[in-house]
């Protein structure tokens, strides 16, 4: 018994230190063993004086463990989107006419002509614009994003779009565009009626004078 006694007691150092070095490596090891009426049972340290299977067990990857939600509060909700909204009046809009096109040709056939623009941010207290035609401001404001300038007369112009706060100041101007509008009338129709055939000149009669040719005033 005292010569057991030490080796038994340097087995369970050696098992601590070879248990310490698996676990500072990232793995850990278990005992399997079996008992005297066959029962088996695992351990994380090996059994002084019983026989014990070591099974080695690769490293184990651990989730973080999430942070809990905290819940905003109806006065911490306000003042962010108090502050979201004071940030977007910061922000410059941007404010662009969409339609007509450019350099488009509005057809004879088509009635109805509407300017339509589109913008970002959308100003929260509201907003109208107008439209520059010509350099004349065009009769009408729009509190939407179209408005109607369909009594344009034939001819090329010049648009331009006004964007207002709710106040009535303006915050942007659009880019100015240029549309060729065709419309029927006037001296030089769109599409001209054909012409009968000239006449083929009578021959001279012989002992009379040709009539003079008018003069241009």
């Amino acid at each position: 018994m005292l010569l057991a006694a030490p080796a038994l007691a340097l087995q369970d150092s050696g098992a601590a230190a070879e248990a310490q070095s698996e676990n500072s490596s990232g793995g850990t090891s278990v005992y399997r063993i079996v008992g005297p009426d066959g029962r088996v049972t695992f351990s994380d340290t090996a059994p002084a004086g019983s026989k014990a299977e070591k099974i080695a067990i690769g490293p184990t990857n651990v989730q973080p463990t999430p942070l809990p939600l905290r819940k905003l509060s109806p006065r911490d909700r306000d003042a962010r989107e108090e502050r979201a909204a004071r940030s977007d009046d910061q922000r410059p809009v941007n404010f662009a006419i969409v339609s007509p096109a450019n350099d488009a040709t509005i057809p004879p056939g088509q009635r109805f002509i509407v300017l339509q623009v589109a913008l970002d941010p959308v100003p929260r207290d509201g907003y109208a614009f107008y439209a520059v035609i010509d350099g004349q401001r065009w009769s009408g404001t729009s509190s939407g994003t179209s408005l109607d300038i369909s009594a344009l007369e034939r001819g090329t112009h010049t648009i331009q779009a006004v964007l207002l706060d709710a106040g009535g100041q303006p915050l942007a101007q659009s880019q100015v565009i240029q549309v060729h509008v065709k419309r029927p009338g006037g001296q030089v129709p769109d599409f001209p009626a054909e012409q009968a055939p000239q006449m083929p000149k009578a021959p001279q009669v012989p002992g009379i004078a040709s009539p003079p040719k008018p003069q241009p005033r």
